[in-house]
């Protein structure tokens, strides 16, 4: 029994420990890193796409074309576009597009004069409206166009003896201009770039003519509801232009005041405010021609005495 003892104390004892490995260390921690690379890759990928989807938009005419404060005189509102307006007319006659800068140059290109030629290259003159039905057929391409502003409230097209007559007016929630100015509602401001989409197609000259109520102008001395009613005949003037119609058919712009009402019964009634545009047929041209220009027959006075000049062919 001593011995083996003894034998057992001469013995070198070797202990060995085995790690053990749990459920977390087997999996370990690299999914997480390879996680992260993704999420990273998907949130470059969006960056991109964020970045690269407003350029598209820019592409589009319409979205250059809204101006940034609808409070100003002649403000841009949501219908305004180069159409200046995004409203899309099916296939009827759209407003002319404004200037705008060539990408790479600083020349301009898409200018009024590069659009008639357009215009004339394409077939597309300029119809000239003659006969009872043709201004029919007008009045109603008028009106067509009106509802796609959602403006039939505001607009009045009559065939009348002298051509055909555009009223624009107010309506029971809208005024057209602001009270005692000539600054411009952007709802009517897209009704005047709509049609002036349809005017530029036409080749009859026009007298367009501002009126106001008999309510008196009392803002400022010197300027009373004849100053007021030619600003805002001239302002109405310059949006059709702006927007593509042509300047040479407008023979006069004239401030009417209050002295022709629609409702002579009131003239204070709110109805009397307005716009008229009159698209004159040929022989209506001729008369204002010889009221008005160099045709009409007069008596030249002189030291020599009075001579009569008949009316010039």
């Amino acid at each position: 029994m001593n011995k083996r003892a003894g034998n057992n104390k001469d013995r070198e004892i070797i202990i060995k420990r085995r790690s053990r490995k749990n459920h977390e260390e087997a999996h370990g921690g690299a999914w997480k890193v390879a996680f992260a690379d993704f999420t990273m890759a998907m949130m470059a990928l969006f960056m991109v796409l964020w970045i690269v989807q407003p350029q598209s938009h820019l592409e589009n005419p319409a979205s250059g074309e809204l101006e940034a404060n609808p409070l100003v005189d002649g403000g841009a509102g949501v219908f305004d576009g180069t159409s200046k307006t995004p409203i899309e007319l099916d296939g009827l006659p759209m407003p002319a597009k404004p200037e705008v800068l060539a990408q790479g140059s600083g020349q301009a290109s898409g200018t009024k004069a590069d659009t008639a030629e357009q215009t004339e290259a394409d077939g597309n003159a300029p119809k000239h409206y003659q006969t009872s039905a043709d201004l029919q057929e007008l009045a109603a391409l008028i009106r067509e166009v009106s509802g796609k502003v959602d403006a039939l409230a505001n607009i009045e097209v009559n065939v009348v003896p002298q051509g055909l007559r555009i009223l624009i007016k107010d309506d029971q929630n809208r005024f057209m201009f602001e009270r005692g100015s000539a600054t411009l509602n952007p709802h009517f401001k897209s009704l005047l770039v709509a049609l002036s989409g349809v005017l530029a197609k036409v080749d009859n000259k026009l007298i367009l003519s501002g009126h106001t109520d008999a309510v008196q102008y009392r803002a400022r001395q010197g300027y009373d509801n004849w100053n007021l009613s030619g600003d805002r005949a001239l302002r109405a003037r310059n949006v059709l232009v702006e927007a593509g119609m042509p300047a040479s058919n407008v023979l006069q712009v004239a401030a009417q005041a209050d002295v022709m009402p629609l409702r002579a019964d009131d003239p204070k009634d709110g109805a009397n405010r307005r716009i008229e545009v009159l698209l004159l047929t040929d022989s209506a041209e001729s008369l204002y021609r010889q009221l008005f220009g160099e045709s009409y027959a007069r008596v030249k006075f002189s030291q020599q005495g009075a001579e009569f000049e008949g009316a010039q062919p």
